[in-house]
């Protein structure tokens, strides 16, 4: 797609905390792979103490960059450019991820076809090539019982039930296909699509792209995920004593997160049966898998 007018088309917005070397591999990726419209790069350094932002500043000074004054986690830092971006589309991507070439461009030209889809998300692969669980249906009670993070999936994969939710087991991989929710680690909105649903909710560290997918249905747009847009998402957990010390705070804000969004798609009242129930089953689930956490970790050992 060619702009006439000199506009710019695609706005690129990256959050990065701490992950100067992923940071360097992903703008390297994107400008070894451009999109053949007019783009700008933003990147927003959540305030990392290694050397992050300086690297950026250095080595891509095409790249609008800025630093937060302190740390404000992935939504913050997207909203705080969503006002600056002056593309005609505005694309989220994670840090830790590599763009493989044509994928922009596809994206692009898939929501350029479709004006009804207010969000388009990507395929992700991990580093050996395998698919990851990017595109799911909307989280509900029975996504908490066979969603990619639930006991029943770790216990027995691929059940009917979790083919259910987690749609790339389901649907045929080679056709684009309307998703529930797409991973916001590479997701693409219109403008007008980010102008009617807002910002991120910064209450969220989990679910942050249910709830905005969740938005973006409300509003009376799409959410679409396209196979044939490919990005590389890494896997960069870190070593044991990371993620023992990262564990407990993980699954609560998972948990916590599950609340918010029923809380806003979901909830009638307080004091309605099915809040007990909920709350109730969240907070079973939650023990469930802090218990399975642990049992992992003696499995490894």
């Amino acid at each position: 797609m060619k702009n006439v007018d000199g506009s710019i088309i695609l706005s690129i917005i990256i959050a990065s905390y701490n992950a100067r070397d992923l940071l360097k591999d992903c703008l390297e990726s994107i400008y070894k792979n451009p999109p053949a419209c007019s783009f700008e790069v933003f990147v927003v350094d959540d305030h990392s103490h290694d050397g992050s932002y300086e690297m950026t500043l250095e080595l891509f000074p095409q790249v609008r960059a800025s630093r937060n004054e302190r740390n404000l986690h992935y939504a913050r830092s997207n909203n705080r450019v969503f006002d600056k971006a002056k593309g005609r589309y505005i694309y989220l991507l994670n840090s830790d991820t590599l763009m493989l070439p044509g994928s922009l461009d596809k994206m692009v030209e898939f929501l350029e076809a479709h004006p009804r889809v207010g969000s388009v998300g990507s395929k992700l692969l991990n580093e050996d090539g395998s698919v990851q669980a990017s595109v799911k249906t909307l989280p509900s009670v029975m996504s908490g019982f066979f969603g990619a993070r639930s006991p029943m999936n770790w216990f027995f994969p691929n059940n009917p039930g979790t083919k259910k939710h987690l749609l790339h087991l389901s649907k045929d991989m080679s056709e684009p296909f309307k998703a529930g929710y797409v991973s916001s680690a590479s997701v693409m909105f219109p403008r007008e699509t980010v102008r009617e649903v807002g910002y991120l909710d910064y209450r969220l560290s989990y679910h942050v792209d249910a709830d905005y997918c969740a938005r973006v249905w409300e509003k009376g747009w799409e959410v679409y995920f396209l196979p044939e847009a490919v990005v590389i998402h890494l896997d960069h957990k870190g070593g044991t004593q990371v993620s023992r010390k990262r564990r407990f705070k993980s699954i609560l804000e998972f948990h916590y997160g599950s609340f918010i969004y029923y809380q806003k798609h979901e909830m009638t009242s307080y004091f309605h049966p099915l809040t007990f129930i909920v709350v109730l089953g969240l907070s079973v689930r939650f023990v469930a898998s802090l218990l399975m956490q642990q049992t992992q970790e003696l499995f490894r050992k």
